[in-house]
């Protein structure tokens, strides 16, 4: 990961680290190499400063939140991953199913919290580049690009490569994946860097994944 670092999740997810939890790790990670390249062209367009480390902070708290709230509102969707979801209840999202991919376009639990995720993300985004003085227009065409986006990293990497694993099995131990996707590696339990307590696990279900 480029930009989030192992003391930020740690601060920031809930724990047990779950499947689930990579997957927003991941993600965030994904969209804020996507921002750090988009912020500079924004501030010469639009003559503002964008602080990049605030708005990390931001992503990481609030998409740390939405899960938290997802998980206690749609518990059963996360459970039935595959089933289906009315047509009502993603365009009550507010989200216009045409923009979004072919396989994103298919009725069912897990590409509603995946278009519900880009969505929230979006609503972030745009709230922080208003407040930042970019127009609230364009502010918006921007948030909304930029959740297409995020949706499109999404297939490519967790559905094509993955087969939405991730949300399929949400509540597995996700600690040691996420520690193998990590530049420097989590606080392991097992050498008495981070307590089983903290991280809510047992050491049975810790089994190495780095290289």
């Amino acid at each position: 990961m480029k930009y989030v670092n192992g003391k930020e999740l740690l601060m920031f997810l809930e724990p047990p680290i779950t499947r689930l939890s990579v997957f927003e790790a991941e993600t965030i990670d994904a969209a804020l190499i996507m921002c750090a390249e988009a912020f500079k062209k924004i501030e010469e367009q639009c003559k503002v400063t964008i602080d990049f480390p605030t708005f990390k902070f931001q992503l990481l708290k609030t998409m740390s939140e939405f899960l938290a709230a997802y998980k206690q509102e749609h518990e059963d969707y996360l459970k039935q991953p595959r089933e289906h979801i009315d047509e009502s209840e993603f365009k009550a999202l507010g989200a216009d199913m045409k923009q979004w991919t072919k396989q994103l376009q298919k009725n069912n639990a897990e590409n509603y919290f995946v278009i519900s995720y880009a969505l929230t993300y979006a609503d972030i985004l745009q709230r922080y580049l208003m407040d930042c003085g970019v127009p609230k227009e364009f502010a918006h065409h921007l948030a909304n690009e930029a959740a297409l986006r995020l949706g499109d990293w999404i297939e490519a990497n967790c559905i094509k490569k993955c087969d939405y694993e991730c949300i399929r099995r949400s509540n597995s131990n996700g600690y040691c994946t996420l520690c193998s996707f990590m530049i420097q590696a989590l606080p392991c339990p097992k050498n008495n860097e981070i307590s089983f307590a903290r991280i809510q696990l047992n050491p049975e279900e810790l089994q190495c994944k780095r290289r």
